[in-house]
């Protein structure tokens, strides 16, 4: 059940990315970036 879960997880990001016009190669590349760096961390919620 858990793999599930992060399968869900993965494919949510990944459809946020689509319908939002943004790469989620960039997206992930970014986030394990700024988690190893202590950088902070990229955001799917649109600014406004």
């Amino acid at each position: 059940m858990f793999r599930f879960e992060q399968t869900a997880d993965l494919l949510s990001v990944i459809q946020t990315c689509r319908f939002q016009g943004k790469s989620a190669m960039a997206f992930f590349r970014d986030a394990l970036s700024a988690h190893s760096c202590n950088f902070f961390m990229p955001s799917l919620i649109p600014q406004s």
